[in-house]
């Protein structure tokens, strides 16, 4: 427990000094529209905050400037996914649930979208498929084996994954999910992402990381967490406040340099020291929530009605936040160019 304070302690303080920009501008979004690039494009701003913050040894705009390699070559090496998470894995009043099986299965759908969006978002990268990072010796030698939910060779999810379930019935208690083929980064109950990812330097996985970049010759790894939730109407306990029935998004990234690497571009600044550190260029978070029909009558609650009213508006929307997000990567990536 102390360990785990600490670490939560270490976050906090290492978010200091700060620079944020977008995500704080009204918006309209509504996930039965069809949004284009340049829609997109123009939503972007006002939905992704942007972070960044200088290392203790070097200043973003020196280290990034003229003269510095650009980043270019890039691979998502780590990608978690908390999704409807319940308290001592246990069904709430929120009446639709996932299994383990489930989660596992739209965590890989959502790390298709990225390596999907990212040729049409960003052409000019040179992006490394995560079959190909999982495929590396580095990847192998670090974190825990991912464990296998799925019995069998499939990607759709079917009514097994995701069904209706009444107050107090077993369901998943696991919290954060990878796909199958990657490695648990996690530390304790908190994730790789929580501990390597924002607008700071990190020691977390520090070796992995850097091996990893070498042996795949990125310039950078992005890193991702993406959380899903929904909520069925109710009244909120202590407030009194009607909470409608809608699914909320979270997804937060960075955009990350190895040891190795940021020693590299100290050296071009003529700074021998040698600082044991990964290094975040930039950070990003959005966040979304989307109106969705969870209460019905018993005679509806099937897979048909999940399927339309609840896994069709997620994946689009999830889809757009995915590309919206990618955006603003991509936008600080050319600044380096």
């Amino acid at each position: 427990m102390l360990r785990l304070l600490f670490c939560l302690i270490f976050i906090s303080a290492c978010s200091m000094g700060t620079i944020q920009k977008g995500g704080e501008d009204r918006y309209y979004y509504d996930s039965h529209s069809e949004y284009t690039k340049e829609d997109l494009t123009e939503l972007a701003p006002k939905v992704v905050m942007t972070s960044q913050r200088d290392p203790r040894v070097g200043k973003l705009d020196e280290l990034f400037g003229p003269g510095q390699k650009p980043l270019k070559r890039v691979g998502i090496v780590i990608f978690e996914t908390m999704i409807q998470p319940t308290l001592g894995g246990l069904a709430n009043s929120d009446k639709v649930f996932m299994s383990d099986a489930g989660k596992q299965l739209l965590t890989e759908k959502y790390l298709s979208i990225w390596e999907q969006s990212l040729p049409l978002i960003a052409p000019e990268l040179d992006f490394v498929s995560t079959a190909k990072i999982k495929k590396t010796k580095a990847l192998h030698e670090y974190g825990q084996r991912v464990p296998n939910y799925i019995n069998s060779r499939r990607t759709a999810l079917m009514p097994d994954d995701i069904y209706y379930l009444e107050k107090g019935k077993k369901t998943s208690n696991a919290l954060v999910f990878n796909p199958r083929g990657m490695r648990d980064l996690s530390f304790l109950l908190v994730p790789a992402t929580e501990l390597m990812g924002g607008p700071k330097w990190s020691e977390h996985n520090k070796s992995f990381l850097n091996d990893l970049v070498k042996e795949l010759k990125l310039d950078a790894a992005i890193i991702i967490m993406s959380k899903t939730s929904w909520t069925a109407a109710h009244i909120e306990k202590n407030s009194g406040a009607i909470i409608p029935e809608e699914i909320e998004f979270k997804i937060q990234a960075s955009t990350l340099l190895p040891l190795s690497l940021y020693h590299e571009r100290l050296e071009k600044l003529g700074n021998k020291e040698k600082t044991e550190v990964t290094l975040c260029y930039r950070s990003y978070e959005a966040q979304i929530k989307v109106p969705a029909l969870i209460s019905v009558d018993p005679a509806d609650q099937n897979f048909a009605t999940i399927e339309k009213e609840i896994l069709a508006p997620l994946l689009k929307t999830y889809a757009d936040l995915t590309q919206m997000t990618l955006i603003r990567v991509t936008e600080d990536l050319k600044k380096t160019w």
